[in-house]
């Protein structure tokens, strides 16, 4: 794992404990230590298999990787809970995964076209609520393409596979962001739309157009938003170029529902996943094998985004 430095100091109870005391002080708690010493395995065990699964993951043929990189996604995700929720779990209810897979069809099914939908609890929403702030709307439905298109490193496989990028780089100067005069073609706006639209994400800004290409300006950072832009692990920001992959998903939970959507077809879908991976039908075999491979190095570098936030 390429931030396997990050996990290290983790192997230390004395380290997990300090780390966890810092935490729960700026959560204002007024028995922070006690409450980093009862738990302190509990975070350190949840690393630890996390980074396991994931270790396995990148040794594993494709045919098992989702299983092993999804159980390593939610080792993980329940130690940045225990970060802001002590309690964590409180109830048995945020236990649960938090979205159901539609039944496939046999006829013609493919995973591109395919969706999730998110259930009232379960550890999506909670996970969702308490670490980005953002509230999932029960029965609300994501599909595999949309998910896809706002992995940034999924980019370029899309662009040849479908003719256009899912993505485009964007430039912050201080309060000035500069995107590729692109956008507004994708997004079928002109500046006046763009600005009214930043609006309703409540972005207040004012927007302009010059040979160097589309220029937004607002007193709030783009890349301050909870999901607007999405960042590879080099750190460059893109936003996405069609509106309708500006949803409430920061790029953790992608990986969350396209693992465990993946996870579920390759356990209980096993003929149609056995068909994909030897007869190579259709676009969904290099979009797959392009997000489990980046996957398996992205996921340690947003989870420590979370935990070090």
């Amino acid at each position: 794992m390429k931030t396997d430095s990050f996990f290290i100091p983790f192997q230390s109870i004395d380290f997990v404990k300090d780390f966890l005391v810092g935490k729960y002080e700026r959560l204002h708690s007024g028995n922070a230590q006690s409450l980093a010493y009862r738990n302190g395995y509990s975070f350190l065990y949840y690393l630890e298999m996390g980074k396991q699964y994931v270790e396995q993951a990148e040794a594993a043929p494709l045919a098992t990787r989702p299983v092993l990189l999804f159980y390593g996604c939610v080792q993980w995700m329940k130690a940045c809970l225990l970060t802001i929720d002590p309690d964590y779990p409180g109830t048995t209810q945020v236990l649960a995964h938090g979205v159901t897979a539609r039944k496939r069809k046999k006829q013609g099914y493919a995973f591109w076209e395919d969706e999730v939908k998110v259930q009232k609890e379960g550890l999506f929403p909670f996970f969702s609520e308490k670490l980005f702030h953002v509230k999932q709307l029960t029965g609300e439905k994501y599909t595999m393409k949309s998910l896809f298109r706002r992995v940034p490193e999924l980019s370029p496989v899309i662009e040849r596979l479908f003719g256009s990028p899912s993505v485009l780089p964007l430039t912050l100067s201080g309060p000035k962001a500069l995107i590729d005069s692109r956008l507004l073609g994708t997004l079928d706006m002109d500046k006046y739309r763009l600005q009214a639209w930043l609006k309703s994400f409540g972005i207040s800004a004012t927007v302009s157009t010059d040979d160097r290409g589309v220029e937004i300006t607002s007193q709030t950072r783009l890349d301050q938003h909870p999901f607007f832009t999405v960042e590879d692990r080099q750190g460059q920001l893109y936003l996405p170029t069609l509106r309708t992959d500006y949803q409430p998903l920061p790029e953790l939970l992608c990986h969350y529902l396209i693992l465990y959507n993946l996870s579920m077809v390759c356990r209980y879908e096993t003929e149609w996943w056995c068909e994909l991976l030897h007869t190579f039908p259709g676009h969904d075999y290099p979009c797959i094998d392009a997000f489990l491979s980046t996957s398996v190095t992205k996921l340690p570098c947003l989870i420590e985004q979370v935990l070090t936030s």
